[in-house]
């Protein structure tokens, strides 16, 4: 996996229903409509009740997503940040009213509603009127996008349960794992992010890339080029690192998180950050 590192760093989707006219008889035209008003609901419902099944906070956010360099100016789990969330809450309410404790712990509310064909979330309080374009919601994650100003937030729930079911090693090994963020400059103030899926500008493309850790301690590597790489890995320090050994070099990084789902990691110079998931079946 670090060739990447070296060479090249360091030198729901949400359905929307449609409907046409009708050619057939009213009953039939006005039976379509009800049917189709039906699934609007019914998305409108679904989206709704992931928003407001639990309390969010935030796990990143984000500055100048629409250009770059895009800047990381909140993480969870970076000791040095920027804006400091961590006492940012903010809860949905099925009677659409929210209420949200902001970064300085003050509490307020106000209300909120879907837009758009349920692709965009409105806000309403004292503070004013904010429009974001939901870019991710599931039960584990919502990211939204407020594009006039370019900032993006990835929220996660309050009593999130992280399943590291089996150890590092069967987690690190259960499947290959693919990029869904890249920051350069991690150890600088404001790190820029190089690399996310949703993002289209990014300055790097890692759509490609894939990583493959076995049992045997082998593993295998498809980079941004589609180009296959075979090494070998082992844990360092507790199991708190992993050692990648190629032809391209050895390079260690440090664990931030491993998960079923999720494999976060810090190289050991500071500067790269990756963050991956399996990529779909």
């Amino acid at each position: 996996m670090k060739k990447l590192l070296t060479f090249t760093l360091f030198c729901y989707s949400l359905v929307i229903v449609s409907c046409s006219k009708s050619l057939n008889t009213p009953d039939d035209a006005l039976a379509e409509t009800a049917s189709t008003n039906t699934k609007s609901s019914r998305i409108s419902s679904t989206i709704s009740d992931l928003l407001t099944s639990q309390t969010w906070l935030y796990y990143e956010y984000f500055l100048d997503f629409n250009v770059n360099p895009t800047k990381l100016v909140w993480k969870t789990n970076r000791s040095t940040n920027s804006l400091n969330l961590a006492s940012n809450r903010v809860t949905y309410f099925s009677d659409n009213t929210f209420t949200e404790i902001d970064q300085n712990g003050i509490a307020y509310s106000g209300y909120w509603s879907l837009l758009n064909n349920n692709t965009e979330v409105q806000v309403s309080s004292s503070r004013g009127t904010f429009t974001s374009t939901i870019q991710q919601l599931t039960s584990n994650r919502y990211e939204w996008l407020d594009s006039s100003t370019g900032r993006y937030g990835i929220l996660v729930p309050q009593n999130q349960a992280i399943d590291t079911t089996g150890g590092k090693r069967a987690l690190l090994t259960s499947r290959p794992w693919t990029y869904t963020e890249y920051f350069s400059g991690f150890d600088q103030a404001t790190p820029s992010l190089i690399w996310k899926t949703d993002k289209t500008n990014s300055p790097l493309n890692l759509t490609s890339n894939r990583v493959k850790y076995n049992t045997d301690g082998s593993y295998t590597e498809i980079d941004q080029n589609g180009i296959t790489h075979t090494g070998n890995w082992e844990f360092l320090n507790n199991d708190t690192q992993v050692k990648t050994t190629s032809s391209q070099g050895t390079f260690i990084s440090t664990i931030k998180v491993l998960s079923t789902d999720r494999y976060e990691w810090l190289s050991t110079l500071g500067s790269a950050y990756g963050e991956m998931e399996h990529p779909a079946q």
